[in-house]
């Protein structure tokens, strides 16, 4: 069963999905495989994940979740195992009114991440993480793609050639963008067209590669291109980021516009209290964690990227005692495996025998549920995996905030603190462990 899941997330991996997308779609493989747990999951028919699908839609989940799992079971049953499942005999659940302007978060990452072809999934990957129209993306020439910086970004250029803006462009994009350059070696424009290199690729196209897809997944049959950029907009909003921040970066300064953009986002809304009315509750600002959220990109435990993303909502929601919990959740979990992995069972054993008598023998990454986290790290000490110092450090700060912010009490701890512990984990457990 190992071997198998193993397998999943390898061939998620070289179709070159996002690791957030593959954390979920092989989160959604494997409830189907436990859900059959008797069975081995090559074995699981076509009518048994019907039966599966129709039990799900009985507790009411989602369209998109049903969807997901049709896809996901295409990939494992039909391309991987040709075990030719084709159509399952179940009616996805009614979709609820989509916005005609706006593709939902889960939705255009499902978009890019299912486009086999390269220069497809570039296209809309572009378009949505840089904000860009689609003439925007047609004019970028490969020169205008700076990469090697610390913060990279593209030159976007209007038709006659005149610099608009510069986009700031992802990390998390750039192996792709280097995959389609070996691939596709474009010379002038960087999205080309089919039948001459030196000219770009067309807007008749991009529009009936985006409608196709729509069509595919069927989403609202009215989104334009102009939906990545108001996505983007909309999104980066979510996230906290004030709209008229965003709207300066992507230089768009006049006033109407600027009104425009705030009735598309936040849509027509009323005023019916006062000032007078309700108190004003004032909430700190949250640090940045990005150091934490790029770092989960790169794990392969599926457990310790759900516990990592949890922390980081609950940063993000102000919830700092509950992040701080869910972090040291996962890394705790990781710790453990140092362990197992740096030393034999034997003398991991006999190390943790002096260091409590009264302690249950390890035999698998289980058993460190009867440890105490305190002695675990003392343990790790022991056997190598931190110095003397670093021991201290986690126990003193690290584990001693995370026990009192899962004490019950009325503890705060101050943003700075969280921060503290944030980069301490960071860098005492995970960089050194992590490619």
């Amino acid at each position: 069963m190992k071997e198998i899941r193993e397998k999943v997330i390898k061939e998620f991996r070289r179709r070159k999905y996002a690791e957030s997308t593959i954390r979920g779609y092989s989160s959604t493989l494997f409830r189907l495989f436990d859900f059959y747990s008797a069975h081995l999951p090559t074995e699981i028919t076509n009518i048994q994940v019907t039966s599966y699908a129709r039990s799900l839609i009985n507790q009411k989940k989602s369209h998109t979740t049903l969807r997901t799992l049709v896809f996901v079971c295409k990939i494992f049953f039909d391309h991987m195992h040709d075990k030719k499942h084709g159509i399952y005999k179940f009616k996805l659940p009614e979709t609820p009114e989509r916005s005609a302007d706006f593709f939902e978060q889960s939705d255009i990452l499902e978009l890019i991440d299912r486009k086999e072809n390269l220069k497809h999934k570039i296209i809309f990957l572009l378009m949505y993480s840089c904000g860009l129209e689609a003439n925007e993306l047609l004019e970028i020439q490969v020169k205008d793609i700076i990469s090697k910086v610390e913060n990279p970004f593209i030159i976007l250029h209007d038709s006659k050639g005149n610099e608009k803006r510069k986009a700031y462009l992802s990390k998390r994009v750039i192996p792709l963008l280097s995959d389609y350059y070996k691939e596709f070696k474009p010379e002038s424009f960087f999205i080309y067209s089919q039948k001459d290199k030196t000219k770009k690729y067309s807007y008749t196209s991009v529009s009936k590669l985006l409608k196709a897809s729509v069509k595919e997944m069927e989403l609202n049959p009215a989104l334009t291109t102009r939906a990545f950029k108001y996505s983007y907009i909309k999104h980066l909003n979510q996230l906290g980021i004030p709209l008229i921040i965003i709207l300066e970066n992507l230089k768009i300064k006049e006033f109407n516009s600027h009104f425009q953009y705030s009735k598309l986002i936040h849509e027509e809304q009323k005023i019916n209290f006062t000032p007078y009315d309700k108190l004003i509750t004032t909430t700190e600002k949250t640090e940045s964690f990005d150091d934490l959220e790029s770092l989960v990109f790169k794990l392969k435990d599926l457990d310790e990227m759900d516990y990592l993303m949890e922390g980081i909502d609950c940063f993000r929601n102000g919830s700092l005692r509950a992040g701080v919990i869910f972090i040291w959740s996962s890394a705790i979990k990781n710790i453990r495996k140092q362990i197992l992995d740096i030393d034999t069972l034997k003398n991991i054993n006999e190390e943790l025998n002096r260091l409590d008598s009264r302690s249950k023998k390890i035999k698998n990454i289980d058993s460190f549920e009867y440890i105490k986290d305190e002695t675990t790290i003392h343990l790790a000490e022991k056997i190598g995996v931190f110095s003397k110092f670093e021991k201290n450090e986690l126990i003193n700060n690290c584990l001693g905030l995370r026990n009192k912010c899962g004490h019950p009490s009325n503890y705060k701890p101050e943003i700075q603190r969280v921060k503290s512990f944030v980069e301490e984990v960071l860098n005492m457990i995970y960089k050194k462990n992590v490619a």
